[in-house]
C-alpha cells in the first residue's frame, strides 16, 4: 500500500479581482524564545562556529490559512518562524494556498507569487492570475505588487542585486500569446517596468548588467525600450528545463533533462558547457549567495570549473537550501495538506498552520524534523474579552476610506460602469438553484458515502430510494440513476471507480456542501464562480461571467439560466442536494470526453476502458475539452511535455506529501491519476476510498514525451520548446501506447469497497448535534426567536412551526441599491450576501453565518435582528414588559467576539439602550449552548440586534446569527452582560 496521503483542491474559474493587502506579520520580539529550534544541540549538529554565522533560509508552503512564508537563522540555531503569510480576504472559500518563494541577491528580501491551488487547474489563472508580493525580512513587511502574475515553478526571478522578476503570459490553448515582466524594486516594492514580448518566456532572471530568460528553446539577453521587450539569443538550451539560476561573474547555471538524465551546464557568456548528469530527478539547482549550488545525487557532476557552483550529495528530496549552504530542507510541509476535509478557518486548527521543516546539516550530515506553529510569533486575538457591558453607542454609518489609497468603499466597488435595472439584473446569479434557500441545503456526507455511491454509480447501481420530501426539500420521489442514467462508452465498458474519485478529490475535495460545512452538517452546496466575480467577496457580481458548477462533481449542464436548456426543479433539486445524483449527473461529463475520442480514433495503450491508465487522454479532454473540429484533438495546455511544467518531476503524490503544495507542476491528467493512486485522508485519519488493484504497485503514468511527434503535433520531444508553433498545430490528435500488451498483470483496475446493490452505509459524522429545538434551563415558555421561522434543514430534524410570538431578520448592507449619475452602482445588498452563509448546527440545526469585518468595510455589513411579536409589547407611555434573554450558541462554526445591541424602543421612562459583547466561540464551550444574557425592558420598537462589523475585524472569524430566547420576568437581573434595565 502506498503510504503517501494527500488533500485536494476545490475548482474554481477565475478572473481579475480587486486588489486587497496581505495579512503581515512583524517580526519577533526579541523577549519570545519560545520558538524550538531545529537541532536542539546546535553546537554538536551544525558546528562551533553556528552562532556567529550569517547563514539564513526563506521557504514557503501553503494550506487553507494562506502561503506561509518561513524564515530561520543559523545563528539561532535554525528556528523557523513565519515571517508574512499571504493570502486574500476576499476569498474567503479559496481553500488551500500555493505559490513559490526566491530571496533577493542582498539576502534582505524575498519575492512571492501566490494563488489558490486550484488555480493551477485553470490556463486563465495560470497564465495571469496570480497574485505577488515583496516581503521585507527584516520586519515581514509585505508590500503587495499591482500585477495579475503567472503561476509557475520558474516564477518569481530573483537574480544577483535586490530587482525582482515576475512574469505574466497571455498565452492560451492555441497561442503563445506574449509575456510580460513586470520588474520590481524589492527594496521599496515599487513596479519599475512593465516590458513585453511575443512568445512564452520564461525563467526570467534579473542579473548585474542584464536580464535573461528561455524564450523559444534559447537563453536570451533582454533589453527594454519603454514599454516593449527584445530577445537576444546568447546559446541554445540543450533539452527540456527545469531550472535556471545567476551565479558568479555573470554566469548563468542550467537544469535540462536528456532522456532518464539530469544535466547541469554552465553558460559563461559566450559557450554552453555541460558540467555533468545525475538520473532525472535526483538533482535541484539551487540559488545561493553569489552563486548557485547543485544538491542531490551529484557524483557525476564537477564544479570544479565552474566558480559560484557549489554542489552537495544529499539523499532524498530537496526543497531548499540555506543562503551560504549549510542547511538543506528536504520538505516544508503543511500538517493539513494530508487530508483538508474539516471546514476552512476552522477553531481546533485541524493541522492547518502547523508546518513539518526536515532538514539536513551539510557540514555533519545531522537530520532534524521538527513541527514550526505559523501562529507563535504571529500576534493572536485575544480570546478572553470581557463581555463588556457598557452605554450603547451609534455607529458611524458613513463611507469610510478603504482601498488602502484613501478612497471610499463606494468608489472602490463602483462596478463595471454598464447600465443596470429593476434588480439591478447584470448582478444577479444565472445559476438556478440560489445560495441560502433552506429548502435547497446540501448534506455534507463522510467519505465512506461517496465512495459507495461512485462504485454503485459507475455501474449502474444507483438505485437507492429517495423519497418524497427527502430531507425537508419538497421533490417528489426519486432514484439517482432514475434522473441521470449510466453513461454508455463508445465500445462497451464501464468508468474505473478510481478514476472518478479521483476526479471528485480533486474537484470538490469530496465536498457536496460547502467548504463551511463538516460532515454531518448541511449547509449550501458546493460551488464553483456562481457569481462571476472569481469568487472574492469585494467585486459585484457579474452575470454574464458565472459559473454554475455545484455540488462534489461540480455539475454544471443545465445548471443556469443562460443555458440553451434547463433542468427542471427535481433534477436541478437533485443536484442540488443530493451528492448521490450529482455523483450520477457528472459521469457524463466524462463518459462524453471519452466517446469524442473515440470518435475521432484517439486511444490511450489498448482502449479498454477497464484499465486505469487508459483514461489519460479522457481526463485530459476533460479539464482542458476535445477539440473535434479544425485540428482535432486535444490542446497543449495539459501535454505532459509542455515546457511550463518542470522536465524532471516525478509522479504526483507517489514520493511526497510536499506534492500538494506545488500542484501547478503537474498536468491535470497526472494529478487525478495521483489521488487514484494516492488515496486523500479523511478528518479521522483514514484513506477516503481505497487504492485501486495495481500489479505494478503504482499506476504507470504516460511519459512526459508519448504525446510528442513531429508527424502528428509539429513537436519534438528532445526540444526545450517542443511545439515552438503554440498554435492549433500542437494539439494531439493520435494515440498513444506506453503500456505494451495490457491485461490485469500489468495494468491498474478499479476495487470496489462495498457489493454492487448494498445499501448506503451510515454517515460518519464530525460532530454530534443538540436536541433539535429546546429551551433554555426549565423556562418551557420562552418565546423563541430562531433564525428560521420555520424549521427547514435537512438533516435530523422533522418539521415543525415555528412560533409567531416573535420574528427574526436579516439585513444585507444598509439595504440601498442606488444607480448613480455616471452609470456605475452602489448596491451594499449584493456585496453582503456574497459572503452570508447557511450551516446545519445550532438550534434546530441551522445558523446564518458571515465574517467579522472592519468598519472600513461596510459593505459587508450583515445585520441580525430578533424582536418579540410587537403586538405583545407595550407602547411608549406604558409600563415595558421585562424578559430575561438567552443567546443561543452552535457547538461549531462560531468564532467571533459579537455585539449584541439591545434596543429598548421609544418610551418615556427613560430607558436606554445597552450592548454585550459575547465571545461565541469560548461562551459554547464546544457544546450547543443557551448562554444567559441578563434582564431587559422591551417596547414597541424594541429589540436585540447583532452585525459582522467590528473594530480591527480581519474577515476571518465566523459570526453566527443562531436563535433567541425572551422569557418573562419580574425583577431586573443585571446577568453575565450587566445589563442596565431601564424597566419600571
Amino acid at each position: 500500500m502506498n503510504p503517501l496521503l494527500a488533500m485536494s483542491v476545490v475548482a474554481a474559474s477565475v478572473s481579475l479581482i480587486p486588489l486587497a493587502s496581505a495579512d503581515t506579520t512583524a517580526a519577533p520580539a526579541a523577549s519570545d524564545t519560545a520558538i524550538p529550534r531545529l537541532f536542539s544541540t546546535p553546537s554538536k549538529d551544525l558546528g562551533s562556529e553556528y552562532a556567529s554565522s550569517p547563514d539564513s533560509i526563506v521557504q514557503a508552503t501553503g494550506d487553507a490559512e494562506g502561503l506561509h512564508i518561513l524564515a530561520a537563522k543559523e545563528s539561532d540555531g535554525f528556528s523557523f518562524y513565519e515571517i508574512a503569510r499571504l493570502d486574500r480576504k476576499e476569498l474567503p472559500d479559496a481553500g488551500p494556498w500555493t505559490g513559490y518563494v526566491c530571496t533577493t541577491g542582498s539576502g534582505k528580501y524575498a519575492a512571492a507569487v501566490y494563488a489558490p491551488s486550484s488555480w493551477s487547474n485553470k490556463p486563465g489563472a495560470y497564465w495571469d492570475g496570480a497574485f505577488a508580493a515583496v516581503i521585507r525580512l527584516s520586519d515581514g513587511k509585505v508590500t503587495e505588487v499591482p500585477d495579475r502574475v503567472q503561476l509557475a515553478y520558474f516564477t518569481p526571478g530573483c537574480g544577483t542585486g535586490d530587482e525582482v522578476a515576475f512574469t505574466s503570459s497571455s498565452a492560451t490553448d492555441t497561442s503563445a500569446g506574449s509575456t510580460t515582466v513586470i520588474s520590481v524594486d524589492a527594496t521599496t516594492g515599487s513596479v519599475s517596468s512593465r516590458r513585453t514580448l511575443d512568445g512564452s518566456l520564461t525563467h526570467v532572471t534579473p542579473m548585474q548588467g542584464r536580464t535573461v530568460g528561455v524564450l523559444g528553446g534559447n537563453l536570451v539577453d533582454l533589453k527594454g525600450n519603454g514599454n516593449k521587450l527584445s530577445a537576444r539569443k546568447l546559446s541554445a538550451m540543450p533539452g527540456p528545463m527545469f531550472a535556471l539560476t545567476a551565479s558568479k561573474n555573470g554566469a548563468v547555471d542550467v537544469g535540462t533533462v536528456d532522456g532518464e538524465n539530469s544535466v547541469i551546464s554552465r553558460f559563461n557568456g559566450k559557450d554552453l558547457t555541460e558540467l555533468g548528469r545525475a538520473p532525472k530527478g535526483t538533482v535541484k539547482l539551487l540559488p545561493v549567495a553569489d552563486g548557485a549550488a547543485v544538491v542531490g545525487d551529484v557524483k557525476g557532476i564537477d564544479t570544479s570549473k565552474a566558480p559560484g557552483l557549489s554542489k552537495h550529495a544529499v539523499d532524498g528530496r530537496v526543497a531548499g537550501i540555506s543562503r551560504h549552504g549549510h542547511l538543506v530542507t528536504n520538505s516544508v510541509f503543511s500538517e493539513q495538506m494530508k487530508g483538508i476535509t474539516t471546514r476552512i478557518g476552522s477553531p481546533s486548527n485541524e493541522g492547518a498552520g502547523t508546518l513539518t521543516v526536515k532538514a539536513t546539516a551539510l557540514k555533519t550530515g545531522a537530520k532534524a524534523t521538527k513541527l514550526v506553529d505559523a501562529d507563535r510569533r504571529r500576534p493572536k486575538s485575544d480570546s478572553s474579552l470581557p463581555m463588556d457591558p457598557a452605554a450603547f453607542i451609534t455607529a458611524d454609518d458613513d463611507d469610510p476610506p478603504n482601498c488602502g489609497e484613501g478612497d471610499p468603499e463606494t468608489k472602490c466597488l463602483s462596478g463595471y460602469g454598464a447600465p443596470v435595472w429593476g434588480k439591478v439584473g447584470t448582478m444577479e446569479t444565472p445559476c438556478i438553484v440560489k445560495r441560502n434557500d433552506p429548502k435547497r441545503q446540501a448534506l455534507q456526507v463522510s467519505a465512506n458515502m461517496v465512495e459507495w455511491a461512485v462504485g454503485q454509480a459507475v455501474h449502474g447501481q444507483l438505485n437507492v430510494s429517495r423519497p418524497q420530501n427527502w430531507h425537508d426539500t419538497g421533490l417528489p420521489a426519486y432514484t439517482p440513476q432514475g434522473l441521470f442514467p449510466k453513461p454508455s462508452l463508445t465500445g462497451g465498458g464501464e468508468i474505473p471507480a478510481q478514476v472518478m474519485l479521483g476526479i471528485l478529490a480533486q474537484e470538490s475535495n469530496f465536498k457536496q456542501a460547502s467548504w463551511h460545512s463538516m460532515n454531518g452538517d448541511s449547509g449550501n452546496v458546493t460551488r464553483s464562480d456562481w457569481l462571476g466575480n472569481a469568487n472574492g467577496t469585494h467585486g459585484y457580481p457579474n452575470r454574464a461571467k458565472a459559473d454554475c458548477g455545484y455540488g462534489i462533481a461540480q455539475v454544471t449542464t443545465g445548471m443556469s439560466e443562460l443555458h440553451d436548456t434547463q433542468l427542471d426543479t427535481l433534477h436541478a433539486g437533485a443536484v442540488t442536494t443530493d451528492y448521490a445524483a450529482n455523483i450520477a449527473a457528472g459521469l457524463g461529463i466524462l463518459a462524453e470526453k471519452w466517446n469524442q475520442l473515440k470518435a475521432l480514433g484517439m486511444n490511450s495503450n489498448n482502449g479498454s476502458p477497464q484499465y486505469i491508465e487508459n483514461w489519460y487522454m479522457a481526463l485530459w479532454g476533460y479539464n482542458s475539452g476535445v477539440y473535434t473540429s479544425g485540428n482535432v484533438g486535444v490542446g497543449f495546455f495539459n501535454n505532459p511535455i509542455n515546457p511550463q511544467y518542470p522536465a524532471d518531476r516525478k509522479a504526483f503524490l507517489r514520493y511526497s506529501y510536499d506534492d500538494a503544495s506545488r500542484p501547478g507542476e503537474w498536468n491535470y491528467s497526472e494529478k487525478i491519476l495521483g489521488w487514484a493512486e494516492v488515496p486523500q485522508m479523511t478528518w479521522n485519519g483514514e484513506e477516503s476510498y481505497s487504492e485501486p488493484n495495481m500489479p505494478l504497485s503504482v499506476i504507470k503514468v504516460a511519459p512526459r514525451n508519448v504525446f510528442c511527434s513531429p508527424s502528428v503535433n509539429a513537436c519534438n520531444p528532445a526540444a526545450a520548446d517542443p511545439c515552438p508553433t503554440w498554435d492549433d498545430q500542437c494539439r494531439w490528435s493520435g494515440s498513444a501506447d506506453w503500456m505494451g500488451p495490457q491485461s490485469t498483470t500489468n495494468s491498474s483496475t478499479e476495487k470496489l469497497s462495498y457489493a454492487l446493490g448494498s445499501a448506503e452505509p451510515a454517515l460518519q459524522s464530525k460532530y454530534g448535534h443538540g436536541p433539535c429545538i429546546g429551551h433554555p434551563s426549565v423556562y418551557t415558555s420562552a418565546i423563541i426567536v430562531d433564525d428560521l421561522g420555520q424549521h427547514e434543514d435537512t438533516y435530523d430534524c422533522g418539521d415543525f412551526e415555528g412560533s409567531s410570538d416573535g420574528k427574526f431578520t436579516l439585513q444585507s448592507g444598509d439595504n440601498i441599491t442606488t444607480l448613480r449619475s455616471d452609470g456605475t452602482f452602489r448596491a451594499t445588498p449584493y456585496i453582503a450576501n456574497i459572503d452570508l452563509h447557511q450551516l446545519g448546527a445550532g438550534y434546530d440545526h441551522h445558523v446564518y453565518f458571515t465574517h467579522n469585518y472592519d468598519y472600513t468595510e461596510p459593505f459587508h455589513k450583515i445585520t441580525g435582528r430578533w424582536q418579540v411579536n410587537q403586538k405583545k409589547l407595550p407602547s411608549g407611555d406604558q409600563p415595558g414588559q421585562r424578559y430575561k434573554v438567552y443567546v443561543h450558541l452552535p457547538s461549531h462554526g462560531a468564532e467571533a467576539v459579537v455585539r449584541y445591541d439591545f434596543i429598548p424602543g421609544e418610551n418615556a421612562f427613560g430607558a436606554k439602550p445597552d450592548y454585550c459583547n459575547v465571545n461565541q466561540a469560548t461562551r459554547s464551550a464546544g457544546k450547543d449552548t443557551w448562554f444567559e444574557m441578563g434582564t431587559f425592558t422591551f417596547w414597541k420598537g424594541g429589540r436585540i440586534e447583532a452585525d459582522n462589523i467590528h473594530k480591527g475585524g480581519t474577515g476571518d472569524d465566523n459570526v453566527v446569527f443562531d436563535a433567541m430566547a425572551f422569557v418573562p420576568y419580574n425583577s431586573a437581573e443585571p446577568g453575565p452582560c450587566a445589563l442596565v434595565d431601564g424597566g419600571q
